[in-house]
């Protein structure tokens, strides 16, 4: 409840200035905006935990305006959790449980590039605010000293890398890889390398787009 008090007037700005963009493009020619529904599978590498094992479901709004013939810039704003799994497995006498959940509003800035009629390729950078946490394991919520509240970094930046595929004038279906540039949370004993400073956010989406 703190930390999403704490975020709240942040993701109230962030909402505002989009649907103001948005606004703008529904009078501007050259713009297009649509819808995002997709369905994302993440992992949170350097928790011993390997695997993308924690789903969730992607919704949001896009805006963008071509650039020449065959490229274009594109801003999003979605809800895209992400997080971390790891199930129990009773016939491997495995209780072990944990489950993470971080709750971002990003907004990616991305740049299209159209290879052919159907295909155009992406990459970009991405700004995500965290505005809810839920961390568990088999004894239940971790709470009291435990809590993850405070531990994780408020503002993550990404990477984007992903691929569309153009079925006809008003549907997309896109595939992209988001990755965490800097940690989202420190070890918990502060311990780091050059190159390996922390707990980092990994990403694989499918996402629908529809164009108004």
């Amino acid at each position: 409840m703190i930390l999403f008090m704490r975020h709240l007037s942040a993701r109230f700005l962030l909402v505002s200035g989009f649907f103001f963009v948005v606004q703008i493009v529904t009078y501007a020619q050259k713009f297009d905006a649509g819808t995002i529904l997709g369905l994302n599978t993440s992992q949170i590498t350097g928790d011993n935990f390997a695997g993308y094992n924690q789903p969730g479901v992607i919704a949001g709004f896009w805006v963008s305006r071509s650039i020449g013939d065959r490229a274009k810039l594109v801003m999003e704003m979605e809800y895209l959790p992400k997080g971390s799994r790891k199930n129990p497995k009773p016939l491997d006498l495995n209780f072990q449980f944990y489950r993470l959940r971080l709750h971002y509003v990003e907004v990616p800035l991305i740049f299209q590039y159209r290879i052919n009629k159907y295909f155009s390729l992406e990459s970009g950078l991405s700004y995500g605010a965290l505005v809810g946490v839920y961390e568990a394991d088999e004894n239940g919520e971790l709470i009291g000293n435990y809590a993850p509240q405070e531990q994780f970094k408020r503002s993550d930046i990404s990477f984007n890398a992903g691929i569309n595929w153009l079925i006809d004038e008003k549907w997309a279906f896109n595939v992209r890889s988001i990755n965490s540039i800097f940690p989202v949370r420190d070890f918990p004993n502060k311990v780091t390398t050059f190159l390996n400073r922390g707990q980092y956010s990994n990403c694989v989406m499918g996402r629908l787009l529809y164009k108004f």
